[in-house]
């Protein structure tokens, strides 16, 4: 019987909302696993379209960049933590130090945005850490997703608002 990771739609739907075209090349390339034999046992129980996540438990992340994925696709940290913890989202690229209370859920371009999480004060503290591999795309020759464009959004929004937002697209 195959369980269903709620978290893990939820992760789905934020990225498809996020980055519409990252969202479909991760459903492509996870669709595409789960037809090659020698991946599709683990791959059918292969929740995220993402295909990496990271779990970050108890210890601070030192400033870093994200180097295995693209300038134009974004990465997506949640965080969870116990009570008495104050973590931080350091994002020192754009000058931000963010309160990083559990249940943050934070999208990122982490391949162009040094990011770190120094002490959080105590308690318990993981982060699922959810990227793209550019090697997982080229093996499988699956187009990459390129950069956010404005039309990406205003095709779901009624004409009046696109015309008065002047959305291009």
């Amino acid at each position: 019987m195959k369980v269903t990771n709620s978290v893990e739609i939820f992760f789905n739907l934020a990225l498809s909302l996020i980055h519409p075209e990252l969202f479909k090349c991760g459903l492509l390339m996870l669709q595409q696993l789960r037809k090659m034999e020698t991946t599709k046992g683990i791959a059918s129980e292969w929740q995220s379209v993402y295909t990496g996540i990271q779990i970050i438990s108890n210890r601070m992340t030192p400033a870093h960049r994200d180097s295995k994925g693209r300038l134009e696709w974004f990465d997506l940290l949640a965080n969870f933590s116990g009570s008495g913890s104050k973590p931080r989202l350091l994002i020192e690229d754009l000058g931000m130090n963010l309160n990083y209370p559990s249940g943050t859920v934070v999208s990122l371009c982490g391949t162009v945005l040094q990011h770190e999480v120094r002490a959080w004060g105590g308690g318990d503290r993981v982060c699922y850490a959810h990227f793209m591999r550019e090697q997982v795309q080229k093996r499988l020759q699956v187009s990459p997703a390129g950069w956010i464009e404005q039309g990406m959004y205003g095709r779901y929004l009624p004409d009046s608002v696109r015309a008065s937002k002047k959305f291009i697209g």
